[in-house]
Parts: C-alpha cells; structure tokens; sequence
C-alpha cells in the first residue's frame, strides 16, 4: 500500500510538471513569431572517401557547385554510412536589426561536426562552431554541435559543414535566434530532467521494494530503469557533459552500448518474472538467444567496430520487438494473472519501442500529432513510456500483493490444521509413553531382581575358588607362591565386585557409595600394576607405570573403588591396543594440607574420533575393535569419579591412541610419609614400582598342545558352544592359563574365530616379568 502512494504522488508530480513544460512550451512558441531569419540554397554532397578537406570541396568551379545538391527529404536520413557529408547553405538577416544566431545540429551521436563560414563572395573562409568533445575544462560543454554568430541587417553569411559518424546520421541543421535557442534548451531541461528523474526514481522505488523484499526480479528492474535512465541521457547528450566530458569516442559508443544493455536486462527481468510466478514462457531459449545477442552487441560496440556494431544493435532490437509481438499474442491466451502481467508487461514495451520508432522515422500518424514536440529526441513520447512502465510496476506490485496475502491466508489455514493435528499426535504420543513407562518400570524391577539373584550365587564359585588357592598356597613352593597370591587377589577384588552389583541391586541403580579408609597407596598401585601386566600381555603389548613425584604412603580414599576405576581403564586400554604400550602415571603434589592427586592411563590403540567422543561415556556403548566390549566399564568408572569429587576426561584421535585422566583431592593421612619414585624395566618391556632388587620370573602359562590344537580345529569351524565348553573344561583343569583362557573368551565374545585359531596355534611364549618382594 505504501509503495502505491508513492506511485500515486509521482504521477501528481509527472501531471504538474506536464502543464508547466506545457506553459514553457507556449511562451517559447510565442517567442518563435518573431522575425527570424532564413536559410537558402541548403546543398548537400557525399564525400564517399572520406577524406576530402576544405580545399578539396573549395575546388569545385563555383556558381553551379558541380556535386552539391538540393537537399531532399531522403538526404536528410542517409542512416548507417561510412562517407562524409558537406552541407552548403547560405544564411541572411531581412530584418531591421542584428541578430544573434544559433547554427545546431540536435543529435548527440555526432563523432565530427566541422563549421566553416565565409563571405559573399566565397573566397575566404575560417572554422567555427562549438565541438563538446574539444571544449576547454573552463567551459560549460555543450550538449550538440553548433555555432554562434550574429547577423546585421541584410547581411548574408555563407556556411560549408562537414558531418560524419559511424552511427545514423540525421542531416538537419536547425536555426534558431540566441534567445529561442536559450529558451528551447531550458524547456528541454525541463522534460528531459523529469523523465530522467521519473526514470531514475522508478529504479530506487525497485531498489527498495528489492531490499525489503529479497526480491531478485525488483532488484533487475533497479538496474534495468538506471541502466535506461543513462540510456536517455545519453541519447540527448547530458552523459558527455557532466559524466565523460572528454571521452569522444565513448560519447559516441554509449548510446548503442547503454541502450543494448537496458534491452539485455529487459530479457533478464522477463525471465526472472516468468521463472519465479512459474509462468509458462513460450519460446524461452530464443529469449536466451536474443539475451547472448545483446551481450555480443554491447560488447562489440564498447570495444569493437562502431559501425558494424551499432547496425547489429538496431537489427536485434527490432527482431526482438517482432518477436515480442509473438509472445504477447501467446500470452494473451492465457487467463493466469502471472500471465496478464506478462502481456501488460511486453504490451506496454512493444508499444514504448514503437512510439519512439515512429518519432524517428517522423512517421507518426495524424491521431498521434499531439506527442510531436520541437524537442529532440522526443521526450514525450520516452515520458509517455515512462509512464507505461509506472503503471506495469502498479500491476505487478498490486498482483504481488494478492499473491502475499493469498499465501499468508493459506498458511494460516495450514498452521491451523498442523497445530490441531499435532495436538492430537501428542495426546496420542502421550498415552502411549505412559503405557511405555509402566512397562518399563515392571521390566526394570524384574532385571533389579534378577541382578540381585545372580550376584549372589555368584560368590558361591568364587568362595571355593578361594578356598582352593589357600590350600594351594600352604601347600606351594615359593616359586608357586607368587601366581597363587595373584589368583586370591583377583578373586577378592571379583567378590567385592559382586557384593556392590548386590548393592547396585538394592539401591535400584543410585549413585555408588564411597567409604574411604586409611589406604596403603603404593601397595594398591602395585597390585593394580600386576593385574595390568597379565591384561596387556594377552595382546602382546607391552605395560608401563610410572609415578611422576613421590608417593604419600598412605591416604585418606577408598582403596576399592579407586582400583576398580583404574583396571577398568586398563582392561579397556589393553582390550583396544595390540602390539603398543598401555601406560599408567601417577603424580601428587600437597597444598593446603591436601594432597592432589592425577591418574592418567593411556595407550598407543585405535583411538576415538571426536564423534564417538561426546558419546563415549553412555551405557551399554559397544566399540568394535579387535575384542568387544559393552562400554560399561567406562561409564562406572565415570559414576566413581565424579562420587569422589573429581572427573574423568578423555583424549583422543583416530589411530593415534586414548588418554584417560582424573585428579582427586585427598585428605592426607595422619602418619603419612612420602615415598620416592623408581622404575625398573623388564624384558617384557613391563615395568612396576619396586621396594627391593630382587627379581622373579614369571609365565603367561597355556595348555598343552594337543589341546590347543583340538581349540583350533573348534575355532576353524565356528563350533561357538563347543568353544565356551572348552574354555570352561581347562578353566577347572589348568587354572594356571586364566590369563590364555581370559583371552580366548574375549575373542569369542566378539566372534573372532580367526584370532582364536591364531593363538592356538601360534609357538609357546613366555612373558618374563618381576615383580615385589
């Protein structure tokens, strides 16, 4: 609506500005009924050549002027010509006293226009006139070629002028008094100011509605009335005055160049119109080639030859103008309102283009009379196109406008729809969630149960297992005193593992108790450091731990679950490493009668894109890799962390290796001490903190062969059931191999039979390692 008032208020303006050009025009006119003075004897001839000067046309035998002759209507249009054109003509002054005069040739597409004037007599002549292209900066140019010179009563003054330009030619010197001139030029000051401004103004309201709208058609039809508004002021002449006062050859070329231009946006914004209403164009790809056309044609005038260029402009542009016809004639076909703006659009077009034709050929008809004007080039008629084009961007904003509000009032309707049908989606989603919940409340009660049954009868093996390793032990040698020590070790710490699943059960799944206690800290650091070395030898990779600073004796800290979260860091490192170094480090440092703490374990594995990071710490999350594994270890680990004031962190890349870290504030023991830090390397390239030098060698032990090959053959054929079967049978048999059999069952856990019948068969290896005394 706001953009019709301004349409509204600019035509106001156009009327007003109309009837006062029209009130300039009458004064001018009156002007005109003066006495003025006469043209006689106007002769014209062809210099095909070009090239003759002056004194070549001097040397004509005077009085008849052999090759002068009469000016005639055709010669007043010789059109595209390459020759060069003397104009003779005689002016003189009946009246009673001396005239100023005014000698003008009105078109700007001029490239040369040379005045010479002479005597009576002929005999003497000198150059005059007025050129813009060679006008001093001083000066104000002007927009034609002309001459000023003043006439006293009954004098006669000869003229001789030479004319040529690569574009059409219009032969039609015109004479006016000094003050007709003045007053004609203001007056087409005035009606080329408004078209101009009309013109421009027409594309900044474009502008605008483009900005606020997005629109890329609006923002085609900006460019299109610029590039037209510098299309009319150059066609009068005004460019090379104010914009390239000293570009001759441009001055000339632009007209062709900027009207090919405005022509080529014109075909664009058809086409965008036509694209974004998804109207049916007929012909579009003749539109693309009249589009290629006007390139080719701008371009060659710009940069190539003039004249053969500017002749290509004016054949497209009538073509185009035909075929415009065609497609208005098609779409009057159509009953669209996309396609009654396209008609109203190429309608009012064709008729701008014809108007302006029909001025220029002077062949307007007797009905159109009243839009002949002394002015040239006409503006009435480029004004009366200018509002054909005001009252097509009215059309198209107002038909826009319906579009708008039809599909503002469609999405409505839609919203409406979509909120009521989502409203019943949610009802229904609801109930089914609720059923879902009950569902899942009596299932998570029947799992808590289950947990709690089967953690009990766990502990029933473990307590015999126990029970054997003590007899064992009492009964053992020292060599064998060492792996007994390890078996009772890992049965305690899978016995208080159950009795916190036990736990778990009982709390239906809150937060883990942390109980801390006076903690012997480097005794826990070794015995997790013994466990790691049978982890990381079943992949062959090779473990080291390391305290960074001295260790305090002992702590403040619950032993258990601290040893819980470090082997399973661990197992998952070792599980997910093969062939590398699984490292854990510790360092301590005292502040504030506090000691803090940092964990890091970290291995050379497979690693974690940055993806699979931010889910890395969710239950159940499996990972493949060369055994399988649940991921719940880590988010256990994660849960005893944060229950003991600190946070597990990860680093990671992609076959680069994984680094867990935490840090735990601790409260010191009152009879603590420190204890230093020291490494010793082993041939398994293990190493563990020591309190003494005195080494033991130890076996990772296997079964025998002939069972190991029986495991292959099994492994071989898939045979899963009969796999776990003899897993379990040597388990009982040689519970000395629980590190080969702890291996085999994770490969079969992740259905690796290759890796099974790999180390069946693979050549007896011992791991020598050392540990403290």
């Amino acid at each position: 609506m706001t953009t019709t008032r301004w349409l509204r208020l600019l035509f106001l303006c156009l009327s007003w500005w109309t009837t006062h050009a029209s009130a300039i025009g009458l004064d001018t006119s009156g002007a005109r009924t003066q006495e003025a003075p006469t043209v006689d004897q106007l002769q014209v001839f062809e210099d095909v050549s070009g090239k003759m000067n002056l004194d070549d046309i001097l040397t004509l035998s005077a009085g008849s002027a052999p090759g002068f002759r009469p000016m005639q209507r055709s010669r007043l249009t010789p059109g595209f010509t390459r020759s060069a054109w003397w104009l003779r003509m005689s002016v003189s002054n009946s009246g009673s006293t001396a005239l100023p005069l005014v000698l003008v040739f009105p078109d700007a597409r001029f490239l040369t226009v040379d005045f010479y004037t002479g005597s009576r007599s002929g005999n003497h002549w000198t150059h005059a006139g007025i050129d813009p292209a060679r006008s001093v900066p001083q000066s104000l140019p002007a927009r034609y070629r002309l001459v000023n010179f003043s006439l006293v009563p009954g004098e006669q003054r000869l003229f001789l002028i030479r004319a040529a330009s690569d574009t059409a030619l219009t032969l039609e010197p015109k004479l006016y008094p000094a003050a007709v001139y003045d007053a004609l030029e203001m007056r087409a000051a005035l009606w080329d100011g408004g078209l101009i401004g009309g013109t421009l103004a027409l594309a900044w309201c474009a502008l605008l509605i483009a900005y606020f709208s997005h629109s890329v058609s609006f923002l085609v039809l900006a460019a299109l009335c610029a590039m037209t508004a510098l299309f009319e002021a150059a066609d009068r002449g005004y460019t090379k005055i104010y914009l390239w006062p000293f570009a001759t050859g441009w001055s000339a070329r632009s007209v062709t160049v900027l009207g090919c231009t405005a022509v080529l946006l014109f075909i664009v914004f058809i086409l965008r119109i036509s694209r974004s209403e998804k109207a049916n164009l007929p012909a579009r790809y003749i539109l693309f080639g009249f589009a290629l056309l006007e390139c080719v044609a701008a371009i060659g005038a710009a940069f190539g030859n003039l004249f053969v260029f500017a002749q290509v402009g004016v054949y497209i542009n009538a073509l185009f103008g035909v075929f415009t016809v065609i497609i208005a004639a098609h779409l009057a076909r159509q009953s669209t309102p996309t396609a009654r703006i396209m008609l109203l659009v190429m309608s009012f077009s064709l008729f701008s283009f014809a108007l302006r034709m029909l001025e220029t050929l002077g062949s307007l008809p007797t009905a159109l009379a009243w839009l002949k004007s002394d002015i040239h080039p006409n503006p009435v008629v480029a004004v009366t196109g200018l509002a054909t084009n005001l009252i097509v961007l009215a059309a198209w904003i107002n038909h826009v406008g319906k579009q708008r509000l039809a599909a503002r009032t469609a999405l409505a309707d839609w919203q409406r729809t979509e909120h009521d049908r989502l409203r019943e989606q949610v009802a229904q989603r609801t109930v089914e969630l609720n059923e879902a919940l009950l569902y899942a409340e009596e299932k998570n009660q029947q799992l808590i149960e289950t947990l709690g049954y089967v953690s009990h009868d766990l502990r029933a093996p473990l307590a015999t297992i126990t029970g054997y390793a003590r007899q064992l032990r009492e009964l053992a040698d020292s060599k064998q005193v060492k792996p007994i020590l390890a078996i009772e070790r890992s049965v305690n710490y899978q016995l208080g593992l159950i009795d916190e699943l036990v736990g778990y059960a009982k709390t239906e799944l809150q937060p883990l108790e942390i109980a801390p206690v006076a903690t012997d800290l480097p005794a826990l650091l070794d015995d997790i450091a013994e466990y790691a070395l049978a982890l990381c030898s079943q992949l062959n990779n090779q473990f080291n731990y390391q305290a960074l600073t001295p260790l305090p004796r002992r702590l403040t800290i619950d032993g258990r679950r601290l040893q819980q979260v470090l082997l399973n860091l661990l197992s998952n490192a070792s599980k997910f490493t093969r062939d590398g170094f699984v490292t854990m480090t510790v360092s301590t440092r005292l502040q504030d009668g506090q000691w803090h703490m940092r964990f890091e374990v970290a291995d050379t594995g497979i690693g974690i894109d940055i993806e699979a990071q931010s889910r890395l710490f969710a239950a159940f999350r499996r990972i493949q890799a060369v055994n399988g594994s649940t991921g719940l270890g880590l988010i256990i680990a994660q849960r005893i962390v944060n229950s003991m004031g600190g946070d597990l962190r990860v680093s990671s890349a992609p076959h680069r290796g994984t680094s867990f870290t935490f840090e735990l504030i601790v409260p010191s023991a009152a009879d603590e001490n420190a204890l230093p830090s020291s490494i010793v390397e082993h041939s398994s390239g293990c190493s563990v903190p020591i309190r003494s030098q005195r080494k033991h060698g130890f076996a990772v032990a296997v079964p025998p062969e002939s069972d190991r090959r029986e495991l292959a053959v099994l492994a071989k054929n898939g045979r899963l059931t009969d796999i776990e079967r003899w897993i379990d049978s040597m388990t009982n048999a040689h519970p000395a191999c629980v590190a080969f059999l702890t291996d085999m069952r994770h490969c079969l856990e992740a259905l690796d039979f290759p890796a099974i019948e790999a180390r069946a068969l693979a050549p007896h290896k011992k791991y020598e390692g050392s540990r403290a005394c």
